[in-house]
């Protein structure tokens, strides 16, 4: 009695194999269904064609401005990150690190800046690009580590 439901169970299997092959087989024989894809006639726009990232101390808490232009970021970019980081450099405090992200476009004429952390012994601002429009996106203290 074992052997024959074994001997019908591994006829249903083959069985059922069969007919799973032969319905692939029929289905790709017969035309594919016609998809109607919206098409654009335009290609996109590229936004960027590099990112870049420098590395900047500001010793006395003052000359972001004049740096970021002479990294050749615009005239604007530049202008609104040292009023955003007013008050954020360290001044008086040993100065801070600022982490600079800029991006270069596709013709390559001007950087834009991206993004700026600036680290100082009192905490870490960070102003970035969002929208358009440069805004500080996180401010935080310094935090002490405690051991338990």
């Amino acid at each position: 009695m074992g052997v024959a439901k074994t001997c019908r169970i591994g006829a249903c299997a083959i069985m059922a194999c069969g007919l799973f092959v032969a319905h692939g087989a029929a289905s790709a024989a017969g035309p594919l269904p016609f998809l109607v894809a919206p098409a654009s006639s335009a290609p996109p726009a590229p936004e960027q064609a590099a990112l870049y990232e420098l590395k900047l101390r500001l010793a006395e808490g003052r000359g972001l401005a004049r740096l970021l232009l002479d990294a050749g970021v615009n005239r604007d970019d530049a202008a609104a990150a040292a009023r955003l980081a007013a008050g954020n450099l360290g001044s008086g405090l040993g100065g801070c690190t600022a982490k600079v992200e800029i991006s270069r476009d596709v013709e390559g004429t001007a950087f834009r800046l991206e993004r700026v952390t600036l680290l100082t012994q009192a905490g870490a601002t960070i102003i970035e690009r969002r929208q358009g429009k440069l805004t500080i996106a996180s401010q935080t203290g310094a935090t002490k580590l405690r051991l338990v």
